[in-house]
C-alpha cells in the first residue's frame, strides 16, 4: 500500500539543517533553523522562565483537559499585552500548540468557508505558509515584496498586486522582523497599507512570532493594536518561541476579531477545527507565559532578558557591516544593518548560494536567508569572507 504515498514538499528550513548534519567539515556553519543563540552559541533557559516553571511545579493543582480553546485567563492576558485596549469580549481566542497551529486553524476555516476567500501573501514569506494553506486546500496567491539582489522592499509592487484582491479577501502578513528578509515596513507605508486594506475591504491577518525583538515589546505590539483598533474583523496569530525562549514547549494563540453577531458561531467553528486536528493545546508553555505577565516582578526579569537578546543581534547587524568595512572595504552587507530581527537575506543569486555550502561550508535556507543570532564574532568573518569570495569569483 505505501508504495503509493508520493514525494512531498520538503521544508527548506528543516532540509537545511539535514544537510548541515551531513557535511562532515569540522568548520561549517549553521544559519539555517531560527532559533536565537548567545554569544556562547547556547540558546539559554531565560530567568523568569524557570521560576515560573518552579511556581507552577509548587502550585498547579491539576493536568486535567482544559477547553478546546484552552486556558481563558492565557488568552486574556495575552490578548491584552498584545491588542492593548482594543482587545475585549468581541474577540474569539485559542490557546494553540505553537503560531503554525494558529495559522493552520484559520487556514481549515477560510477553505471551509462557502465562498473561501484568497489569502494573498508578501513574497518572499516565511516558507511555512504556502505548505499550511495548501494542506488547508485555501486559496491563495502572491504579491512582491523584496527584492533580494537590490535588497530592499517592494512596497509600490505590494500595493499595485493587492488591488487584484476582492472584498472579502484576507491579506496575511507579518509583525516586525520579518521572517526571512528582515526588512519592515516603515510607520508610514504600514499606514498606507492598511488604508489600501480598508478601501477595498480586505481583512487583515497578521502574524506575530518576534514581539521585542525589534524596538521593544510594548513597541513591536503597535501593529497588530493599529489593525485590532481599527478594523472589524482582523486574525492575529502569534507564537512566542522566541520571545519568551520556549521553543520546544509551543506556546502560541489565535485571535479573531469578529462582528457581535458572528461571534458564537465563530467560537464554535474554531473549537470544531482544533478537536478535528491539534485537538488540545499543551498547557506548560503557555502557562509560564501566563504566570510571568500575571507577576511584575517576574515580568521585570523577563523584558530585562529580552532586551538583551534585542541588543545581541542588533549587536551582531552593526559588527557585519563594520568587518566587511575594515576588512574588505566594502558595503555589500550594509543593509543589514538597518535591518531587524534574527534574519536577513543574502544578495546572492541561486549559483552563488550553492557556492557558498559547497566551497565553504556556510548552510544557509534556500534562497538565501541566514539567521544572524547564530553568528559569533569569529563566524561574521568567515561569513563576509566566503560572500565577497562566491560574488567575486570569476
Amino acid at each position: 500500500m505505501f508504495e503509493q504515498v508520493e514525494d512531498y514538499p520538503v521544508d527548506p528550513i528543516m532540509i537545511g539543517a539535514d544537510y548541515f548534519a551531513a557535511d562532515p567539515r569540522k568548520d561549517k556553519l549553521n544559519l539555517t533553523v531560527g532559533i536565537y543563540q548567545d554569544a556562547h552559541g547556547q540558546t539559554p533557559v531565560l530567568e523568569a522562565v524557570k521560576l515560573a516553571e518552579q511556581k507552577l511545579v509548587e502550585t498547579q493543582t491539576s493536568k486535567s483537559y482544559l477547553a478546546l480553546t484552552g486556558d481563558a485567563d492565557y488568552c486574556r492576558v495575552l490578548g491584552h499585552e498584545i491588542m492593548g485596549d482594543a482587545f475585549d469580549e468581541g474577540w474569539v481566542s485559542a490557546q494553540t500548540s505553537g503560531g503554525a497551529v494558529a495559522l493552520r486553524v484559520m487556514a481549515d476555516l477560510l477553505a471551509q468557508m462557502p465562498n473561501p476567500p484568497t489569502v494573498w501573501l508578501q513574497t518572499p514569506t516565511y516558507g511555512n505558509y504556502v505548505p499550511i494553506l495548501t494542506a488547508a486546500h485555501a486559496r491563495f496567491a502572491q504579491v512582491q515584496y523584496y527584492d533580494r539582489l537590490a535588497a530592499q522592499i517592494t512596497f509600490d509592487q505590494m500595493l499595485e498586486g493587492l488591488k487584484a484582491a476582492r472584498a472579502g479577501d484576507v491579506f496575511l502578513m507579518q509583525g516586525v522582523c520579518h521572517n526571512p528578509t528582515g526588512a519592515d515596513m516603515t510607520a508610514g507605508q504600514f499606514d498606507a497599507l492598511l488604508d489600501l486594506l480598508e478601501a477595498r475591504g480586505i481583512v487583515p491577518w497578521i502574524d506575530l512570532a518576534y514581539l521585542g525583538f525589534a524596538q521593544s515589546w510594548d513597541a513591536d505590539c503597535a501593529m497588530a493594536r493599529k489593525i485590532a483598533a481599527r478594523f472589524p474583523e482582523c486574525i492575529v496569530c502569534i507564537t512566542l518561541s522566541k520571545t519568551f525562549g520556549i521553543y520546544r514547549d509551543r506556546a502560541g494563540a489565535l485571535f479573531v476579531k469578529t462582528r457581535a453577531g458572528d461571534r458564537d458561531r465563530m467560537h464554535r467553528a474554531v473549537s470544531a477545527i482544533v478537536r478535528s486536528s491539534a485537538s488540545h493545546a499543551p498547557d506548560h508553555g503557555p502557562s509560564v507565559v501566563r504566570t510571568i505577565l500575571q507577576d511584575d516582578g517576574l515580568k521585570r526579569l523577563w523584558l530585562d532578558d529580552l532586551d538583551r537578546m534585542r541588543a545581541r543581534v542588533a549587536g551582531v547587524r552593526q559588527q557585519i557591516v563594520e568587518t566587511e568595512r575594515t576588512l574588505l572595504g566594502t558595503n555589500q552587507l550594509a543593509y543589514t544593518g538597518n535591518q531587524s530581527g534574527m534574519f536577513s537575506l543574502l544578495p546572492l543569486t541561486d549559483a552563488q548560494e550553492t557556492a557558498l555550502t559547497r566551497d565553504h561550508g556556510i548552510h544557509v535556507v534556500k534562497g538565501g536567508r541566514v539567521n544572524v543570532a547564530r553568528l559569533g564574532a569569529d563566524d561574521i568573518t568567515k561569513l563576509i569572507v566566503a560572500i565577497s569570495d562566491v560574488t567575486y569569483a570569476k
